[in-house]
């Protein structure tokens, strides 16, 4: 049986367990992977894009059914995340009917952490956009093999299946780029301010290929990505945080990204990006800038009630968003121009790119820890790793490599013995490693 089809078995298992016999859809969201592109999808001052792709082999599968009554209802098969039940009223007075989604959003404090703020954001925000609509509520389970704060996004999969799920039970037409745009709002909802990056490549993602997605126009292309000879295999170290101090680690840096490098940058061009302040404190761009602090205040109000007079980093963060942007793009064209003429050669060159990016993330954006580099050191050590990063928010999560086939087990057994076993823990009964080709994007599955 394949790892699909037990996901799904270990979903419907407990949705009979938990509430019963009956029918029930199963849809699938894949892992995702992302190769280049990270902290960029929410800079609004330059032109930006990333390159991830939708996992084949790793996912979450959601059982569920509809209910009549505007509740939901829903329980997971990770021992850690208990069952939780809500009705739409707890919260929909509160945002208002009619009420916008930013306007509701920025304008309520940060939830306390769990994971039914994933699924409230979903259900709250089609509701607000289709209220004449939505008259159902749904019950699930969920079963994934995506680690928990991993930095494979099992946290937007969770959104996009439950943004899925509220349409489909209330015969919403959606399409899946349409589905990504808005999961990403959506998850605002439990306390992020990101981007869309995570949600689009869990839609729409194709078998082989990854997503060269630009962000100033919303456009995607598909991109040939290495065959069957290589893997795509990510070491998950601990669980990245996602209480209250590192959400403000996010928002801080996608405050800066927003708002703050845009109006200090002026031209926004690289020589410019070299010549902004080191940081700045946000007492002092309230001076400097009153109008677009006081968007700061609406859209990052934590950040700016409890971080007011800390430095925040300009130069370092603006020269990352055009360094790995620059990456993207030399990848797409390296992928599309030589992947058919030397294979070898091109992965080489990608796995350049990818350490190039890693050192971006650990140098100037500062999402990296000491944990993430003790491992990594393990990983590009080897001749066998063609390049190395940490994936995702950082902090933790999981660290990407790119290995040829063959040496795959032989990699994993070397980490196993330097990594994982020093700290008595075991990659293969934890399921810390996750091996990958890309594969296609959200689908209805089945057992």
């Amino acid at each position: 049986m394949s790892q699909q089809s037990d996901c799904a078995q270990r979903a419907a298992s407990l949705f009979r367990e938990s509430y019963g016999e009956g029918r029930i859809n199963l849809l699938r969201a894949p892992a995702r992977i992302n190769i280049l592109g990270e902290h960029v999808d929410y800079v609004s001052y330059i032109p930006t894009a990333s390159l991830p792709f939708g996992s084949h082999e790793h996912q979450m599968v959601m059982a569920y059914a509809p209910l009549d009554d505007l509740e939901v209802e829903g329980a997971s098969t990770l021992a850690d995340y208990d069952p939780f039940k809500f009705a739409f009223s707890e919260f929909a007075d509160e945002a208002g009917r009619g009420a916008g989604w930013e306007e509701y959003i920025f304008g309520r404090p940060m939830p306390v952490a769990h994971w039914s703020n994933y699924i409230k954001g979903a259900v709250l925000y089609s509701s607000l956009r289709d209220p004449d609509k939505v008259r159902k509520g749904f019950r699930f389970t969920i079963d994934s093999t995506i680690p928990p704060r991993g930095g494979s996004s099992s946290s937007s999969a969770i959104v996009v299946l439950a943004g899925a799920a509220i349409r489909t039970v209330n015969n919403i037409e959606f399409q899946a780029d349409q589905l990504a745009r808005e999961s990403s709002k959506a998850e605002w909802y439990a306390g992020t301010r990101g981007g869309a990056l995570d949600h689009t490549a869990i839609c729409i993602s194709k078998r082989w290929h990854a997503i060269a997605l630009s962000y100033s126009d919303n456009t995607r292309e598909q991109v040939p990505l290495p065959g069957e000879d290589y893997r795509w295999v990510t070491f998950f170290t601990h669980e990245a945080d996602k209480g209250r101090e590192v959400m403000l680690e996010y928002n801080e840096r996608a405050a800066v990204s927003r708002l703050m490098i845009p109006v200090m940058l002026g031209k926004p061009v690289l020589e410019e990006a070299r010549s902004l302040p080191e940081a700045v404190s946000l007492d002092e761009f309230a001076v400097l800038h009153p109008d677009a602090f006081h968007q700061c205040e609406k859209l990052f109000p934590a950040l700016v009630r409890d971080r007011r007079s800390k430095m925040m980093k300009l130069r370092n963060r603006a020269l990352h968003h055009f360094s790995e942007t620059e990456r993207v793009s030399a990848a797409v064209r390296l992928l599309h121009n030589n992947l058919n003429v030397d294979q070898e050669e091109t992965v080489r060159e990608l796995g350049r790119l990818i350490d190039q990016s890693h050192a971006s993330l650990r140098d100037l954006y500062d999402v990296s820890n000491k944990e993430v580099e003790s491992l990594r050191e393990i990983l590009v050590s080897d001749p066998a790793v063609y390049g190395s990063r940490l994936m995702g928010g950082g902090f933790g999560g999981n660290i990407l490599a790119l290995i040829r086939s063959d040496d795959v087990e032989k990699v994993i057994d070397r980490v196993e013995a330097q990594y994982y076993g020093p700290r008595g823990r075991n990659c293969r009964t934890e399921r810390a490693v996750m091996v990958s080709t890309p594969g296609d994007g959200l689908s209805e599955t089945r057992i």
